[in-house]
């Protein structure tokens, strides 16, 4: 097990962001963009990698999230989720730094089976019914923290 300091990953790009990928994991099934923008700084342009989905966490900061039609407020502890086909910006709209995780996974990339899943027989699949199709962004808050 590896543990990577982020923050001072990212100090030594010249964007601020660090991405914790293929070569620091030797995994192509998962990755996480640690990034940093500085007040007043131009909004950053995002996209998920082909054929995956991210899962983006504000930690630090209020950021503004646009994307095509949409135009909305991502503070600190809040995420939304991001299909592959969905490029957004997010711009810093506070006084300090802003700082976001995206975390994402490739769909048809397959994580290496454990010891116990390779000895097991493998199980007839059920076929999975099609998902509706969602709306581009739905958001959710909760009242109470």
């Amino acid at each position: 097990m590896k543990i990577f300091k982020l923050p001072k990953l990212a100090e030594g790009s010249s964007d601020g962001s660090f991405r914790l990928g293929r070569e620091e994991l030797g995994s192509e099934a998962v990755y996480m963009l640690y990034t940093r923008l500085r007040p007043g700084e131009a909004p950053r342009k995002v996209s998920p990698d082909a054929d995956a989905e991210e899962i983006i966490f504000v930690i630090k900061g209020n950021v503004r999230v646009k994307c095509s039609k949409m135009d909305f407020i991502v503070g600190p502890g809040e995420a939304f989720h991001s299909k592959e086909s969905a490029s957004f910006h997010v711009e810093n709209i506070g006084s300090d730094d802003a700082i976001f995780i995206s975390a994402g996974g490739h769909r048809g990339v397959k994580a290496a089976k454990s010891a116990e899943e390779a000895a097991e027989p493998a199980a007839i699949e059920e076929k999975e019914e099609e998902a509706p199709e969602e709306e581009e962004f739905f958001i959710t808050r909760e009242d109470e923290p």
